[in-house]
């Protein structure tokens, strides 16, 4: 081999392999901190093209699985829903079922229901995609599912469904149930109608029996000052007073002794430790007992704290089970009750509190009246009567029935004798006289004027009626003997009906029209009589309050409703109440069915249905026992074919909804997990075009290390081949 120190031949070969070498492991060591074997098109540009466009399709299919995995989390919410609305509808179908039993609660019932379709109201609020309400509207839905290449070109791939309207509205899904009722026609008309339980007038708070404590009282040892004023109420009103003096009192016993010898007093005791007790005669109500003026007065009385009753006395009330069993319920007074309305509110208070009492009577007291009636209808418990030092017996109601009479048609003869008992128990008498033979009206207006006779009526139907007032025992009334003699008897006994009551039934109608042919009938009872009055809606241009019936029965009316007034979609509750008052009033009911709204003879016992009305209510009131009962009928009943039939097909439409969500929820779902797995495959065929082998790059990676130091060595030994040629020349 030649030797040069000009050239160095072996030094330029190894030079070119450790290049060689050292470009190599630059090549080894990107693809190994890159993981790729082609990262940029000069590594392969035809690898680097191909997958270039490959990562362009995986990001879309990547973009499409995320908007599939959305679509089907909201479909799956939707089916959800339209299958919880289908186990909706059946709860409301069982319920509408069972409502058909005519003893159930359909009132409870119709809660429930009611409830249900609220809650279907809200789950198809719930779902919701990109902007469009799956359960609320019937629209297409397109998604994109997946693309394509032919060439160049990119062909799209689409899913499609149709959303789901299970909403009440007008065209909607569920509109054959929308406001679905299972209550009566009569009952959703009119949407709240008083229990019917008698209410009882008790009266003010009785003052009757009044107490006094003994240190009130101051009496002067100069007798002759202690002179005293009772001043006490004489009738119904409080303004009409009576006042008794009483001179010269030595003391509580002598204040006592001159009371009870007043012709207005029962009795009267005084008590050194309790003080001073006076019961009033004939119903007087105390007002007041105060010192009389003059010079040199000094015997004093503070009456500003008077009791009505004390505590350990006992109120008591008669009542018919729901067995019919006569029963008394006693109340011993905790406290002493004051003779004031805080008084007043304080003996309701007690006796709410009497739970014995609460189970079954309801108590109140407004402008200066105690109202008692039982707790509600169902109870079947009848109130008879309350006794107490609070309050006195009610008066009896008595009626005789017209045949009870034999009258003289000479009015003269016709005198009768009235037995009665008052207040202190003692039997007392009045004279009638002078009776009509042929209309006893003219007795009931004089009877009606006594002052122990609250009120008093007749009619040619049902006799002679008269409510004494409270504390007052009716005993007879038979003809006098001048009467008897001239042939004037009565036949029978009279007939006893209890206690005088004001009982009220109101009726509050909804807003929503009537149909033509539909009838409101109200059924009512005045003095034993049974009265129908129906309004009908009619057309043909009918007026409201013109009379339809033959005219055949003198009980039963029938009255027109203009269809004009009530049947269009607007109608207000208050405007069918505004028809059957202007319907009531137009002149063609007679006299005879005792319905009024006069307030100058409002309402009187017996006689009158007395009524009123304020927006959407009408009022029906009497006095005494003139409502047996109050019922509004002849509206339809609920066509439960129809109804059952329309929670059939609303059935069939939420079942139908469900399967279609299922249905485009299973194709999105297989759509995705095709998507998942095609990314997937383009992901491993990328790998396969850029991607490093990490363990043959690694162990090129090695060899090329040792070849690089085997090129630096060899260089090394080339680079000494010239200084040995040098040493020749030494």
């Amino acid at each position: 081999m030649t030797s040069s120190i000009l050239t160095n031949a072996s030094a330029m070969t190894a030079l070119r392999v450790l290049n060689s070498i050292n470009k190599d492991l630059a090549t080894t060591q990107n693809r190994i901190s890159t993981g790729l074997k082609v990262s940029s098109a000069k590594d392969n540009a035809s690898f680097w093209a191909v997958s270039s466009v490959m990562k362009s399709d995986v990001n879309s299919f990547k973009a499409i699985g995320d908007n599939l995995s959305l679509a089907e989390n909201s479909l799956s919410v939707a089916r959800t829903g339209a299958e919880q609305i289908t186990k909706l509808i059946d709860t409301i179908k069982s319920k509408a079922t069972a409502a058909q039993e005519g003893s159930i609660d359909k009132g409870a019932l119709q809660a429930d229901i009611d409830a249900a379709l609220d809650q279907i109201s809200e789950i198809t609020k719930s779902a919701n995609f990109n902007g469009v309400k799956l359960l609320e509207t019937t629209s297409k839905v397109r998604l994109l599912s997946s693309i394509g290449r032919d060439g160049s070109n990119v062909d799209a791939s689409y899913i499609s469904f149709t959303s789901q309207d299970l909403t009440f509205a007008p065209r909607g899904g569920l509109e054959s149930i929308a406001g679905l009722s299972v209550l009566d026609r009569g009952d959703s008309l009119v949407s709240s109608k008083t229990d019917g339980v008698p209410e009882y007038n008790m009266g003010a708070l009785n003052s009757q029996t009044f107490f006094m404590d003994a240190n009130k009282f101051t009496f002067d040892t100069d007798n002759t000052d202690n002179d005293f004023t009772l001043t006490y109420s004489t009738g119904t009103a409080t303004s009409d007073t009576s006042t008794s003096a009483f001179a010269d009192v030595s003391d509580g016993n002598d204040l006592a002794s001159q009371l009870a010898g007043s012709a207005d007093v029962v009795n009267a005791t005084w008590d050194n430790t309790e003080g001073l007790t006076v019961k009033l005669a004939n119903g007087y109500d105390f007002s007041a007992l105060s010192v009389a003026t003059g010079a040199g007065i000094t015997a004093q009385v503070d009456d500003t704290v008077v009791y009505t009753a004390k505590a350990g006395q006992q109120v008591s009330f008669n009542y018919v089970d729901d067995e019919g069993v006569n029963r008394t319920l006693t109340h011993t007074l905790e406290n002493n009750i004051v003779s004031s309305d805080d008084g007043a509110l304080a003996l309701v208070d007690e006796l709410n509190d009497n739970k014995d009492f609460a189970n079954l009577f309801r108590i109140s007291y407004d402008n200066g009246e105690f109202k008692i009636s039982a707790k509600d209808r169902e109870t079947d418990v009848e109130l008879k009567d309350w006794s107490g030092p609070m309050f006195t017996t009610p008066g009896d109601v008595v009626t005789f029935a017209p045949s009870s009479y034999a009258l003289d048609t000479d009015n003269t003869d016709n005198d009768f004798v009235l037995t009665y008992r008052d207040l202190s128990g003692s039997l007392q008498t009045s004279a009638v006289a002078d009776v009509d033979a042929t209309a006893l009206s003219t007795t009931a207006t004089a009877l009606a004027g006594t002052n122990f006779i609250k009120n008093a009526s007749w009619d040619s139907t049902n006799g002679l009626t008269m409510a004494l007032e409270a504390g007052y025992e009716f005993v007879s009334m038979q003809p006098t003997a001048a009467a008897t003699a001239e042939g004037v008897t009565f036949a029978s006994e009279p007939t006893f009906e209890g206690m005088s009551v004001v009982e009220r039934n109101e009726l509050s109608f909804q807003d929503q029209p009537l149909r033509l042919g539909e009838e409101i009938t109200l059924n009512y009872t005045v003095n034993g009589t049974q009265k129908e009055v129906v309004l009908r809606v009619t057309g043909q241009d009918t007026d409201t309050g013109a009379r339809l019936d033959d005219q055949s029965n003198p009980n039963r009316i029938e009255l027109a409703l203009d269809a004009r007034e009530v049947t269009h979609a607007s109608t207000t509750g208050s405007k069918i109440v505004e028809e059957i008052v202007a319907a009531l009033q137009g002149g063609n009911l007679p006299g005879s069915f005792g319905l009024s709204n006069d307030s100058a003879s409002a309402p009187s016992f017996g006689t009158n249905l007395y009524y009123t009305n304020n927006n959407n209510t009408i009022t029906f009131e009497t006095a005494g026992t003139g409502i047996d009962s109050l019922d509004v009928t002849g509206l339809p009943i609920t066509d439960y074919d129809q109804l059952l039939d329309n929670l059939e097909e609303a059935m069939q439409v939420a079942t139908d909804a469900a399967a279609a969500l299922g249905s485009a929820q299973g194709r999105i779902e297989i759509q995705k997990d095709f998507i998942m797995e095609l990314t997937d495959n383009l992901e491993e065929g990328i790998g396969t075009l850029v991607d490093a082998n990490m363990n043959e790059e690694s162990a090129r990676l090695q060899a090329l290390q040792v070849q690089q130091q085997l090129g630096i060595q060899s260089l090394s030994i080339a680079n000494q081949a010239p200084q040995a040629l040098l040493s020749l020349f030494q």
